[in-house]
């Protein structure tokens, strides 16, 4: 815009925008973005923590429940989910905020039931807080048969309801190390199945999926699904 011209508005006060190549805006651009970034690995340690937790413990539980049949519940969870993938990177993409299903109906449909599904999602926050906890307890009580399990739960509970009272912050540096030691341990995991399997062969494979695991598969398949269908959604 020339300098002294007329803007849209009846202002007089106008910007005189110095000529740049198209190099030289991207250049700027890129610049701005570097600086207050959390970079590759910061983000990918974020988004990694959240796959290798809580989808990962719960395809543990799932074997409990399903036997055998757990790959198959797994697929079943993941092809279900792979339908709404568009919507899910629509809300998050659109609203890339804590509570989303809160703030997507918030811009959609009345408070009211927006504030349904926001105590829904506390309901579900609580549930994966109380059943991670307990099952961390519960390996905890693997090593050290005196621990009491529920208690040291609703320890464990106290421990990070004072940390969010009191404000504390999620930091980048200590999500790359969580990250880092998930990986870590899915290596050693896989590096020790395939010994263990080169070692025995298949036959421990084959016993396992003959036995019976005590529960018609749809009840399974359903059962399963509800449960890694919240946690991969959280």
């Amino acid at each position: 815009i020339p300098a002294g011209a007329i803007c849209p508005g009846g202002t007089a006060i106008c910007i005189e925008w110095e000529s740049m190549s198209e190099s030289q805006i991207k250049t700027s651009h890129s610049t701005e973005h570097r600086h207050g970034g959390l970079g590759q690995l910061a983000s990918t340690a974020i988004c990694g923590n959240d796959i290798t937790s809580s989808c990962l413990y719960v395809s543990a539980l799932a074997i409990g429940y399903a036997g055998r049949w757990d790959p198959a519940c797994l697929i079943f969870v993941a092809g279900t989910l792979y339908l709404f993938r568009s919507i899910y990177a629509e809300v998050v993409g659109a609203l890339p905020l804590n509570g989303g299903a809160y703030n997507a109906l918030l811009n959609t449909t009345s408070k009211y039931r927006a504030s349904i599904a926001a105590c829904l999602t506390i309901l579900s926050y609580m549930a994966t807080a109380v059943i991670s906890s307990n099952e961390a307890m519960h390996y905890l009580h693997s090593m050290w048969t005196g621990l009491p399990v529920i208690p040291a739960t609703i320890g464990l509970l106290a421990l990070f309801m004072v940390l969010a009272i009191i404000g504390i912050t999620e930091s980048a540096v200590v999500a790359i190390g969580i990250f880092l030691f998930h990986l870590g341990s899915m290596f050693l995991l896989m590096a020790f199945g395939v010994y263990a399997l080169s070692s025995t062969g298949l036959e421990v494979l084959w016993t396992n999926l003959q036995t019976p695991t005590g529960r018609d598969l749809e009840s399974v398949v359903f059962r399963i699904r509800g449960r890694n269908a919240g946690e991969l959604w959280l």
